[in-house]
């Protein structure tokens, strides 16, 4: 199966792969900094366009795992934010070479 891809869409995807690459350096230098609670990544995920939904869906299809940052139940759900990224980027590679 032959796939064709347009320069600038490889060129989209080598950079994303380059951010993955960069973000999985940050985790293993400094791993409390890879956490971000349930209310930063509904933000962040605003400001990159999406609905903050998403995140329910990305939990939904086991994309993404959250961990409470304690024992209690209303301690703050965390999330990887390496993790996050790697599940968006999948989603964009999967639609280039699915609208092919």
């Amino acid at each position: 199966m032959k796939i064709k891809l347009e320069l600038f869409e490889l060129k989209n995807l080598l950079i994303e792969a380059a951010t993955l690459g960069a973000e999985a350096a940050e985790k293993r230098r400094a791993p409390a900094s890879d956490r971000i609670s349930q209310r930063e990544v509904c933000r962040w995920l605003k400001s990159l366009g999406h609905k903050p939904s998403l995140l329910q869906e990305l939990k939904r299809e086991h994309n993404v795992k959250g961990e409470r940052n304690g024992t209690g139940r209303n301690s703050p759900m965390m999330y990887s934010r390496l993790e996050i990224e790697a599940a968006l980027a999948a989603y964009k590679s999967f639609d280039s070479v699915n609208n092919l």
